[in-house]
């Protein structure tokens, strides 16, 4: 029994051994043929355009057409109340 116990108890204190690598070179990338891509493969999802549309422009209330009335009417080139309101509504329309 001593001989068994002898035998147990050395190959407890017994260290694993490890193996060290050395350092190699990483091994080059294998060369492959590279995959010929068809049409459908290579198509992009559709998507729908936006079509290039004016902004709307902005809603033209009765204070902007007074207040550019009475501009009008203070310029000196103004005429009468109701054609510089005319006027006024006219020139906001086309944007000035």
């Amino acid at each position: 029994m001593a001989a068994k116990e002898k035998k147990t108890k050395a190959a407890e204190t017994k260290k694993p051994t490890t193996r060290r690598t050395t350092s190699r070179k990483p091994a080059a990338p294998e060369i492959t043929q590279e995959k010929k891509t068809t049409a459908a493969e290579t198509k992009k999802p559709t998507t729908r355009r936006t079509t290039s549309r004016k902004p709307a422009a902005p809603e033209i209330t009765q204070e902007m057409i007074a207040e550019r009335a009475y501009h009008i009417s203070q310029s000196g080139e103004g005429g009468t109340d109701e054609a510089n309101w005319h006027r006024a509504a006219a020139e906001l329309r086309q944007g000035l």
